[in-house]
Formats: C-alpha cells, sequence, structure tokens
C-alpha cells in the first residue's frame, strides 16, 4: 500500500502525523510525505519527502493575505480566529494543488493523509477518487477543512468538483478532551524531531525543574519578550528553570536569574521527561506532548488554538490558565504543588495511554482499500 502524507510547512502541522507514517512503514508499507517550504523540516522524521509549494513558507502567504493581523488577542472570538487563520491557510495551500495533484498521479497513492490546515488535500483526493484521511493533531480543527475548501470553492469548481468528497477523521486525544469524533482515534505519541539530550535530562534531577517554552511559531513571530515577567517571578522558587526556546534572542529577557537555565533545542518529550510542571503558549503539540507525559501545565494562550485547548484542559483539570502578565510566584508555586493538578495530569495520561497506538492503526488504513 501507498500512503501519501501532506501538511502546512509547520511542525506543529508535520509532527503530529510521523507516529502514523511511521508506523505504516514498519508494516511494510510506501510512505512519502509531500512538502513545502521549509523542505528542511521533514529531514529529521526520517521519511522521504518531496516539495510540492512555490517556494514561499506560511508567514509569507499569511502576509499576502493578513498583512496587518495580529492572532496574538484574547478578545477575538475563536471562530473568528479560525475564519482568519483559514484565509492564511487557504493562501498557503492554493499555491500546492498543482504540485500535489502531479506528484499523486505520478506515485498512485492507495491513501491519502492530511492535516486539517492542509488545504489541497482533499481537493487532490477527491480529484483523483483516493481516500481520505483528515488526520487531527488537538482538541478541535474548528471545521477547518470546511472553511478551507470553502475559500478554495473556484478551485474545486476548476476541477469539476463540487466541494469536500467524505473522508475518514482521525483524531488525537481521547473523547473526555474533544476531538471532531465520528472516525478513529488514535493514542498521542510525541514526535518533537530528532536532536542532542543533555546527559542530566535523561531524568529527574535532584531539584524541582519547571520548562518554558513557546513552542515555534510564537518564538519566530513574536520573540521571547512573554516570559520575561514570570522568569523574573520565578527566581525565588526553589527550583530549576530551563527555558527551552532554541535559537530565540534572549536580549528582551535581560539578565536571567541565577536559577534559569536557557537550553539549545532538546526534543521536548525528553525534556518534559526530566521536568515536574511546564508552561507553555498553548500550542496543540506542546499540550499533547505534556499531557501524554502526565506533566502539569500552565498555559498561556496566545492566539491560533490555544484558547480552545486551554479550556479543555483547564476543564479537565490538568493545566492552570493565566496571562504573561498576571502569573506570580504563587501561581507557579501551585503550578509545582498542586495535588489535584497532579492528579488529573495523570489521570489524562491513563487515558492516553489506553487508547490504540499507531502500530494498531494500520490494519484501519488497510481497511480503506477493500
Amino acid at each position: 500500500m501507498r500512503v501519501l502524507f501532506t501538511a502546512p510547512a509547520s511542525v506543529g502541522h508535520i509532527f503530529p502525523l510521523v507516529p502514523a507514517a511511521q508506523a505504516l512503514r514498519a508494516a511494510g508499507h510506501d510512505v512519502l510525505f509531500a512538502g513545502q517550504t521549509p523542505i528542511e523540516q521533514l529531514r529529521s522524521t526520517g521519511l522521504p519527502a518531496v516539495d510540492v509549494g512555490d517556494g514561499t513558507d506560511v508567514r509569507a502567504a499569511f502576509a499576502r493575505v493578513l498583512p496587518d493581523v495580529q492572532f496574538a488577542d484574547d478578545e477575538r472570538p475563536d471562530d473568528e480566529t479560525m475564519a482568519l487563520a483559514a484565509r492564511g491557510f487557504a493562501e498557503h495551500g492554493r499555491v500546492t494543488i498543482d504540485g500535489l495533484l502531479a506528484v499523486a498521479a505520478r506515485w498512485r497513492p492507495d491513501v491519502l493523509v492530511h492535516a486539517p490546515f492542509q488545504a489541497a488535500g482533499p481537493l487532490v483526493a477527491a480529484k483523483l477518487g483516493i481516500p481520505a484521511v483528515v488526520h487531527n493533531f488537538g482538541v478541535s480543527t474548528g471545521g477547518m477543512p470546511g472553511l478551507l475548501a470553502e475559500l478554495l470553492a473556484d478551485e474545486y469548481r476548476a476541477h469539476g468538483l463540487e466541494g469536500l468528497a467524505e473522508s475518514t477523521v482521525l483524531d488525537v486525544v481521547p473523547a473526555s478532551l474533544g476531538g471532531d469524533g465520528g472516525g478513529w482515534r488514535v493514542r498521542y505519541v510525541p514526535f518533537n524531531g530528532g536532536g542532542t539530550v543533555p546527559a542530566d535530562l535523561t531524568g529527574r534531577g535532584g531539584r524541582r525543574r519547571i520548562a518554558v517554552t513557546l513552542g515555534t511559531v510564537v518564538t519566530e513571530w513574536e520573540g521571547v519578550g512573554h516570559v520575561k515577567r514570570l522568569l523574573e517571578q520565578a527566581a525565588g522558587l526553589d527550583a530549576d528553570v530551563l527555558l527551552a526556546v532554541g535559537d530565540a534572542d534572549l536580549a528582551p529577557l535581560g539578565e536571567l536569574p541565577a536559577n534559569v537555565q536557557p537550553l539549545p533545542w532538546v526534543p521536548l518529550a525528553q525534556l518534559l521527561g526530566a521536568c515536574d510542571a511546564v508552561v507553555h503558549h498553548g500550542g496543540s503539540g506542546t499540550m499533547m506532548t505534556a499531557a501524554a507525559l502526565g506533566v502539569p501545565q500552565l498555559i498561556l494562550p496566545h492566539g491560533a488554538d490555544h484558547f480552545i485547548n486551554v479550556a479543555a484542559a483547564e476543564t479537565y483539570g490538568f493545566a492552570l490558565r493565566s496571562t504573561a502578565e498576571a502569573v506570580d510566584a504563587d501561581l507557579l508555586d501551585r503550578l509545582l504543588t498542586g495535588e489535584a493538578l497532579r492528579k488529573s495530569a495523570g489521570a489524562m495520561r491513563a487515558e492516553i495511554e489506553a487508547m490504540p497506538s499507531p502500530a494498531e492503526l494500520v490494519a484501519n488504513f488497510e481497511s480503506l482499500l477493500a
């Protein structure tokens, strides 16, 4: 069986698909990943990849259609944020239609798996009559595939299509946390790319540790200034703070407290496995990686799907919520010592571990050919 995967050029959209792709390869099936600039993001996955874009990345696509929009807006309703995101991702996906269609016509996949924000995937699957699987990455897509199809209505008509064809939905969260439902569910297995893990982060240390990360998009688009107050408030804690923001410019933070340690790129699952808690922006990949490991969370939502994610996490009880400006030492102490928070994080981990593994999902993919 040949399975073609495709997602927008962002690790937050690419990495959640990798465990399923790896499971299919391990079962003896052929896998190809169709990506866009920067195609280098796919190298760490170990999967063969082909570039189907026009040379521009996600940020450039958004700048073409939304040059003045700021996504870090906690006053904007979720549906409005998703509608804005759809415009940017429609533009990003529009330029991949011809390339993805050409690759699929040549390679002749049996199944096409696409991220929910990859606008070209459903169109190409419908055009070639290939079974499609929309591989979700978190709590909810906000109806993104449908929003994208509406924005690409002209492109669908140009290919003789009326709109979205029927597809199988694959959720990576337990039902208690959300998902779009109506299809398959699979355990969230963290994939955060390769990287060197410092020896002292291969297990818990003598002191408690809090990881602080802003993912990849927030640091690239907005920098690290959001966590300046947080780090100042953490200075008096009897804990080490591991600042995981890669090669971001730390100048806006000034002199760091003695208990704050900046880290180079470290795979997130390995980092969190050595920590007692994590503070982050609310991205699906970060939240679900921490949830899969049972690590208590403090979420400072910025935009995109962050507010949907933090609402679900707070309702379940495995995360606290705040803003960057409101974080204080008492809140950070609650993050480290709150017993109810830790129990809820452990319960979510148990729910995730009880779900089918990616390896168990291979038979579902094979059934699509029947």
